[in-house]
């Protein structure tokens, strides 16, 4: 009788326990309302247990279950995937406001202290805390190499998901979540917008580590990642006000957009792909062919998914005040409209990051409109690299009111690419100890500047050197600007064997002011202008260095070239005022198409041929009535 009753005791303490570890694994001892309820859960895809699982010992062999074995009201969840391929056809989280998430992979150990930092991360959102925190991710030390690549074995395929998977919904203005990824593999995702992270207005903190994502698309804004400011930018909560979006260690690869036109009620949108790379001593995060697309029933063949796209941010779309940090990061053969990350207003903090190979238009969009609510934008780029580059942009800045600043980068080996331009904008530009090095932009006329290109725009830049860049027209910089208060200065800089196939081998300047301050001129090339041609602009020489500058048409001491007839006012040192060449007319775009030309050849050669026709039968009638007279005489 006593086994009996004690086997019973045995019995109803191990099902207590295991209630107590699933309910799941919740920790609500303390029973009051105030007390935070956690819950951790484990998923093994290899498990035969999908109810009554979720501890170490008895793992779920799905995400959703694993969720499901959680006490629907937990605060906080996370997440401990052991490696394998988890296929979601449900909605995982559901819509979510106020919770805490985290997502590892079990064989991530090595970073677990990040994880635990990350995921108690910044509880209390305040903007000057937010602008802040990233002063020392600016200062990181830069990577040496390219990352490596982690193939992470936690694969979530998201091929048949009905929702993003992660997907963030305000019930009031204060509510905050926080995300934190860990060496997961996303891929195959295909919503409308934020396949893998949709923010619909809350504030959040996420963070992404380690991860990789493969071809996630998505029909409308941000293939991997949408912060919106409310829903459909109409309402919907506080506006993502005081958000981070964080990429460490992170790799985006072979991302490919393509754009088809599409006709809407609003505004007709181009699409926007990244590939982002994070270069990082340790670890790194991959994202690979990331889609942006439309249409659903494309097929996935040979690791390709081939869609058509209306997408802004193929990666990364932001319209809001989200903090977005890149950090150590890999940005690696991408290419379409828009490109890496399109980001209208908000704040982007990139470091020590590579961009490589790509062929966008533009890689990075900065899009600063006043009236967004948003504040003063602020972009700040340090220590990154874009190379070897095949076509399209860098870099885009476009509209008024927001900082931009380019620290300490490197800017080379870009083939017909615009690496940095600026576009109707107010906003202040800086470009600071950066190096522009052999580009070689052979676009036509009106697309031309072999490292900056400048429209109706102001910049400063300090302590950069430009060597070897080639252009058509501007073979560093070409500037366009038609504003009084609009200018670029340029201070301690070097001009070093630039060259343009036309006019301006290192500068070219068109309604512009320019104010150049103790820089150097040398060896730079081009028919005329080949340190500066000006058109209609003022000019300001202060403590300069010009040696061996050469103008193929009339040759000048300084290589300063004014078009004839056009206003150039060149100030400043006495020596540089009167040694502008004003005879050579730069080459103009010719006013007809290859088309119209063909077409005036043909018609040339045939009114010709007419012509000739028509000279022979009038000399053979005139031969003929010749011979008949002579008959008659003869007869």
């Amino acid at each position: 009788m006593i086994k009996k009753l004690f086997f019973i005791l045995f019995i109803i303490y191990l099902t207590i326990s295991l209630v107590y570890c699933n309910d799941i694994n919740s920790d609500d001892s303390n029973g009051g309302n105030n007390q935070m309820i956690t819950c951790n859960t484990y998923v093994d895809s290899s498990s035969n247990s999908s109810l009554g699982c979720g501890t170490l010992n008895f793992p779920c062999s799905t995400i959703f279950s694993a969720i499901q074995s959680c006490n629907p009201s937990y605060q906080e969840i996370t997440l401990t995937i052991v490696p394998g391929t988890y296929f979601i056809n449900t909605t995982t989280f559901g819509v979510i406001t106020n919770k805490t998430i985290n997502i590892i992979n079990n064989d991530s150990t090595s970073s677990s202290s990040s994880s635990s930092s990350s995921s108690s991360s910044s509880k209390s959102h305040s903007k000057k805390e937010v602008i802040s925190s990233d002063d020392s991710t600016s200062s990181s030390s830069s990577s040496s190499s390219p990352p490596f690549i982690l193939s992470n074995k936690v694969i979530i395929d998201l091929t048949d998901a009905i929702d993003s998977f992660i997907n963030i919904k305000p019930s009031k203005s204060n509510d905050l979540t926080t995300i934190y990824i860990l060496g997961i593999t996303f891929k195959n995702g295909n919503q409308s917008s934020g396949s893998v992270i949709l923010n619909q207005g809350s504030w959040v903190d996420i963070t992404i580590d380690q991860s990789s994502f493969i071809n996630n698309g998505a029909g409308e804004v941000g293939g991997s990642f949408a912060m919106i400011n409310g829903i459909g930018n109409s309402g919907g909560g506080s506006g993502a006000i005081n958000s981070t979006l964080t990429l460490i260690n992170s790799s985006f690869i072979n991302t490919t957009t393509t754009t088809t036109t599409t006709t809407t009620t609003t505004t007709t949108t181009t699409t926007t792909t990244t590939t982002t790379t994070t270069t990082t001593t340790t670890t790194t995060t991959t994202i690979l062919n990331n889609f942006n697309n439309n249409n659903n029933n494309n097929q996935n063949q040979s690791n390709e998914i081939k869609k058509e796209s209306t997408t802004i941010g193929g990666i990364i779309f932001s319209n809001s005040t989200t903090l977005i940090t890149i950090n150590d990061c890999r940005f690696f053969n991408n290419s379409g409209n828009n490109g890496i990350g399109y980001i209208w207003s908000g704040y982007l903090m990139m470091s020590n990051s590579l961009i490589e190979g790509s062929n966008c238009s533009p890689a990075f969009f900065f899009n600063s409109i006043s009236g967004m609510g948003t504040g003063s934008p602020l972009f700040l780029i340090t220590n990154t690299t874009f190379t070897n580059a095949t076509g399209g942009v860098g870099f885009i800045v476009f509209g008024s009111f927001s900082t931009t600043t380019f620290q300490q980068c490197t800017f080379s080996d870009n083939v017909n690419t615009i690496p940095l331009s600026l576009s109707n904008s107010f906003s202040n530009v800086l470009v600071n100890q950066c190096l522009f090095s052999n580009n070689n932009n052979s676009k036509s006329l009106t697309e031309s500047a072999g490292a900056i290109n400048i429209i109706d725009s102001s910049i400063i830049i300090e302590s950069s050197t430009f060597i070897n860049n080639r252009a058509a027209i501007g073979g560093a910089i070409q500037m366009n600007g038609s504003l009084p208060e609009q200018y670029v200065k340029i201070y301690n800089s070097i001009f070093n064997g630039n060259n343009a196939t036309d006019i301006g081998g290192s500068i070219f300047s068109q309604e512009g002011q320019l104010y150049l301050y103790n820089c150097q001129f040398l060896n730079n090339e081009a028919v005329a202008g080949s340190s500066v041609y000006c058109l209609n602009s003022n000019i300001n020489f202060s403590n300069m260095t010009f040696n061996n500058n050469t103008d193929s048409s009339i040759p000048t001491p300084n290589g300063i070239g004014c078009g004839s007839g056009k206003v150039c006012s060149i100030q400043g040192d006495q020596q540089f005022q009167n040694s502008c060449s004003y005879d050579y007319q730069p080459a103009k775009p010719s006013l007809l198409s290859p088309g119209e030309v063909a077409a005036i050849v043909i018609c040339v050669i045939i009114g010709a041929a007419i012509i000739a026709t028509v000279l022979i039968l009038i000399i053979r009638k005139i031969s003929r009535g010749r011979n008949g007279y002579s008959k008659i005489v003869n007869g």
